[in-house]
This record gives structure tokens, sequence and C-alpha cells, in this order.
């Protein structure tokens, strides 16, 4: 399965590459060969290894073409094939406003903190908040300021007004301002820890922090 998310510099070169089509039926057309390609892989080798990043280009390409049924499907698709799959921002952007599009909000709400916590920079961006590096280490460079330079200008001009209201209402909630704080405090006690059984308690609450329990 594909457990790792691509690195930057691989993502860069994919956007350089990447222009998204300009017209609806060209949409479907490169979603139908991204999906061909990737089930082709998984026919010839048992497995989708996917080094090229399409199945993180086709929540952009969905978010855009906003079919939500297929877009639903394709979701359902990616969580079978690619389990443990960490993703990446822009991936998670387009996916939880789609959830939020088809009023799956609780769903939504729970990719949307992930999301948060994939790259504390995104949201603020998306939703017009001057953006401040944060003091606190990155342990990628999905987490940098800078990521927001590769969101696509096709995807920022395809979110609406009330759904920017969604993502702003929920960042600036208290439970989302909560997991913030407290996933910053996590990673600047990491830094100032090297016993081994401390770390473990504080990566455990990392991994719960995403979990929402409503």
């Amino acid at each position: 399965m594909g457990g790792k998310s691509l690195c930057l510099a691989v993502k860069r070169e994919i956007i350089q590459m990447f222009n998204i089509p300009d017209s609806e039926k060209k949409l479907k057309n490169t979603i139908s060969r991204y999906k061909s390609s990737l089930k082709k892989e998984k026919k010839t080798y048992g497995d989708i290894s996917d080094g090229s990043g399409k199945r993180y280009l086709l929540f952009s390409l969905y978010f855009i073409l906003n079919d939500l049924k297929k877009s639903s499907d394709y979701f359902e698709w990616y969580l079978s094939e690619f389990t443990d799959d960490t993703g990446e921002p822009i991936q998670k952007l387009c996916w939880a406003i789609s959830l939020h599009r088809m009023e799956r909000d609780s769903e939504a709400k729970q990719v949307a903190c992930d999301l948060m916590l994939s790259n504390l920079y995104v949201i603020p961006f998306v939703i017009g908040q001057k953006i401040e590096k944060i003091d606190m280490w990155h342990s990628s460079n999905y987490e940098t300021p800078d990521f927001v330079e590769y969101i696509p200008e096709e995807v920022i001009g395809n979110i609406k007004e009330s759904e920017l209201n969604w993502l702003r209402d929920l960042h600036d909630s208290f439970e989302f301002r909560r997991i913030r704080k407290r996933y910053i405090e996590i990673y600047h006690e990491l830094d100032r820890t090297n016993e081994v059984k401390e770390r473990k308690i504080l990566l455990n609450e990392y991994y719960r922090l995403s979990v929402l329990t409503s």
C-alpha cells in the first residue's frame, strides 16, 4: 500500500508539470486517464506505489469538477486501496470541503482537523489570514509555511464564500484552537526530552489529537 506521502521535491515537480484542465471535458478525460493508470498498476503488480502522486491530484480534479457522487465513489476507493496512506495537505483540503458539500459534516470536520495538523498554515492561508511561521520544529516539508505556494489557483478559485466561512468557524472554534495549542506544546516537549518513555507518551497523545470525539 502507499504508506508514505510524496516528498516535497517530488510534489513540486508534479505541480510544475501538472496543468489543471480548463474544461469539464478535459477534466473528465484526465480523471479517467489517471484512474486507469492506477488500476493498471494494481492489476500488473498487485499493489499501487503511485510514485507520481496521481491519487492525490485526483482529489483536486474531482473538487474542481464538483461531481459529488463520483467524488464520493473515489474517496471510498482511495480509502480501500491506501489504508495506511498519510496523505498530503492539498488532498485533505479538497477532501474536507467536498465532504462538507455532501453534507457529511462530521467526516468533513475530521478531515479538516487532520488537514490542520498536517500543515498549520494551509487553512489560515485559504481563509485569508496573515501567515506567520510558528516557533516549532517542522518534521517534514509538508508542514512548512512555504507549502501553501503549491496549492493550485484553480482549487482556491473553486472554494465558495460559504465554505470559507465554514473553514474559518472550525479553525477559530475552541476545539480546534485547543488541539492546535496542545499540538505545538507536544512538539516543544519532544524537542526538550530524549527520555524514551516520556517521548512515547507524548507521541501517543499526538496521534490521538486529530481523532475528534464529536
